[in-house]
């Protein structure tokens, strides 16, 4: 049973399911949407940002910080737990793209991942948050966010894979 549980990859049809009760538990139980951006945003407001951005009341909810510094360590847990924790700087067909350089990926994932903090400030969350979260407490707003993000991410695919497709 703990291999079925907690080493073996569930199936989508398992997991799914799981997030999305846990997900309207969290908020149902704790009256709360679970979410990493805000998450993000409570880190930042505790390292002492003094944008007024994170002054919002949400940022200043302590378990938020347990959320996310919990999102590593639980990962790191469950693979050493597995028996497959095996830290390494290779990033599959990154590595290809950049040719292995750390530097171009360093570059490359950092306008990434400034792109996606913008995007989700502007879309108000992010495609986790939408996707999971919203759409599992009925919002409309995330369901017209989360086919946004399909749509976003089915061109880029395609334009990335004219361009450098094999």
């Amino acid at each position: 049973m703990y291999h079925a549980l907690f080493v073996s990859p569930w199936s989508w049809w398992a997991a799914g399911p799981a997030i999305g009760l846990i997900v309207i538990l969290f908020a149902w139980i704790g009256g709360r949407a679970l979410g990493v951006s805000t998450g993000y945003g409570s880190v930042c407001a505790a390292a002492g940002s003094h944008l007024p951005f994170f002054g919002a009341k949400e940022y200043h909810e302590g378990w938020r910080i347990w959320f996310i510094a919990g999102l590593p360590v639980g990962g790191i847990v469950a693979a050493v737990l597995a028996g497959g924790l095996a830290p390494t700087l290779a990033y599959g067909q990154l590595d290809i793209l950049t040719g292995g350089s750390l530097a171009a990926k360093a570059a490359l994932l950092l306008v990434g991942g400034l792109l996606v903090g913008a995007g989700a400030r502007w879309a108000g969350g992010c495609p986790s948050g939408h996707s999971i979260v919203g759409i599992a407490q009925g919002a409309r707003s995330s369901l017209i966010a989360t086919l946004g993000f399909m749509v976003g991410g089915i061109g880029v695919f395609n334009l990335l894979y004219a361009l450098f497709g094999r």
